[in-house]
C-alpha cells in the first residue's frame, strides 16, 4: 500500500539484494498487489517478479496496467493472500490527524494473518500497543523501524540488543525540517526562504507548519517513548511547542551566543510514570546535539546498565528509509526463516 518515492526506492533496493535473500533464507520475494492513492487497488494473480517491477519503475510505465483492479481493501488483502502474500508493506502518505487510512490498512492486514512493515508513523503513534497486541494474537509481526529515524536501527536496538538495560530517558532531534529551517535562519535566510529550501530538497511536508509546530516530532516522540518504556502514550499526551513563537532576532541571537535553538524531543520514566515533550530549547556549546547540523538527526539514550549512548544519522536520504524497510523484512525472515503463505 503506497506507491511513492519510498516504495520505488525499496523495490530497487530489494531487487539488488535478491540473491543474498535467496542464499540466506531461500526466498525470492514477489509482488501480489499494489495500492496507490491515485490509481486504487491492483492485484496480480500471477504475481510480479522484482525484476518486472523494477523495469516498470525505471521505464516510468504504469505498474497498475499489469494487474486487475479491485474496489475494497478486504478484496485486496484476500486476493493478495490467495496469490501467496505473507506480508503487507504500508508505505502510504501520513495523515497526522488520526493515522487513517493507514491504520485501517495495518489493522486489517494483521487480522487477516499477514505480517506488516510500515514506514508510516501515524498508525504507530495512535495505536502502537493495540496493533502489536493484534500481531501477537495472530502470531505475525509488525515492524516499523523507518517510522522514526529512517533506517537507523533504533527500534531494533531497543528490542534485540539492549534487553533489561533499564531505560531511563532520552533526548533527541527527530524533525530534520525544523533543524534545517532554524540553521538557515541563523545563516541569514528569511523564514519563507528557509521553508522553501526545505521543500526543495524534499524533507518538508506540503504544510511545513506540521513540522515547525512540532506535530511530526510529537508523533515520533510518542513512538520512541512507547517503544523504550513499554508505555501507551498518544500524541495528545506529548507536551508540544513548536518554533512559531521564536522571532528571527531570537534565533540569530541564540546562535551568535553559541547556544542555538533546536526543536528537542524528550521522554523519561520516573517512579513508573512516563512523560514526554517536544519544545524549542537552547543547545549549549558542550552538548552532543551541537554535532547535528543540516538534516542530521540524533538521539541520546540514558540507561541504568549502559549509561548514556548517542545514535547519529548524518543527512539521511530516501535510501535510508528504504533500507529501514528492508531491515524489517530481514528481521521477519530471521524470526521465521520458514515463512510460507498463510492458510
Amino acid at each position: 500500500m503506497g506507491y511513492g518515492h519510498v516504495a520505488k526506492a525499496f523495490l530497487k533496493l530489494l531487487a539488488s539484494r535478491s540473491e543474498e535473500l535467496l542464499a540466506e533464507f531461500g526466498v525470492r520475494p514477489t509482488i501480489s498487489g499494489i495500492g496507490s492513492q491515485s490509481r486504487g487497488l491492483t492485484l496480480y494473480p500471477e504475481v510480479l517478479s522484482l525484476e518486472q517491477a523494477v523495469q516498470l519503475v525505471e521505464t516510468g510505465a504504469d505498474i497498475h496496467e499489469a494487474g486487475r483492479q479491485v474496489q475494497h481493501l478486504s478484496e485486496f488483502i484476500a486476493g493478495g493472500k490467495a496469490a501467496g502474500a505473507v506480508l503487507l508493506l504500508e508505505l502510504t502518505t501520513l495523515q497526522p490527524k488520526d493515522g487513517e487510512p493507514a491504520l485501517t490498512h495495518i489493522r486489517s492486514a494483521l487480522e487477516a494473518g499477514l505480517n506488516v512493515i510500515t514506514a508510516n508513523k501515524g498508525p504507530l503513534a495512535f495505536a502502537q500497543a493495540a496493533l502489536l497486541e493484534s500481531a501477537k494474537k495472530q502470531r505475525v509481526q509488525l515492524r516499523f523501524e523507518s517510522t522514526v529515524m529512517d533506517g537507523l536501527p533504533l527500534i531494533n536496538l531497543a528490542q534485540f540488543t539492549l534487553p533489561m538495560v533499564g531505560m531511563k530517558s532520552f533526548r533527541a532531534l527527530l524533525n530534520t525540517t525544523s533543524c534545517l529551517v532554524l540553521e538557515l535562519i541563523e545563516q541569514g535566510s528569511t523564514l519563507a526562504g528557509a521553508i522553501r529550501k526545505a521543500q526543495e530538497i524534499g524533507i518538508a511536508e506540503a504544510d511545513p507548519w506540521y513540522d515547525l509546530d512540532g506535530y511530526d516530532a510529537a508523533m515520533k516522540t510518542t513512538i520512541v517513548t512507547n517503544t523504550l518504556f513499554n508505555s501507551r502514550l498518544t500524541p495528545s499526551q506529548v507536551k508540544r511547542e513548536g518554533i512559531r513563537a521564536l522571532s528571527l532576532a531570537d534565533i540569530r541571537a541564540a546562535a551568535n551566543a553559541g547556544t542555538p535553538y533546536r526543536l528537542v524531543s524528550k521522554g523519561r520514566i520516573q517512579a513508573g510514570k512516563v512523560t514526554a515533550l517536544v519544545q524549542p530549547m537552547k543547545i549549549t556549546a558542550d552538548d552532543i546535539m551541537q554535532v547535528a547540523t543540516g538534516t542530521t538527526s540524533l538521539i541520546t539514550l540514558e540507561t541504568e546498565a549502559m549509561g548514556a549512548m548517542t545514535l547519529i544519522e548524518h543527512d539521511p536520504e530516501l535510501m535510508q528509509t528504504a533500507y529501514g524497510v528492508l531491515s524489517d523484512l530481514i528481521t521477519i525472515l530471521r524470526q521465521n526463516p520458514t515463512l510460507t503463505a498463510p492458510n
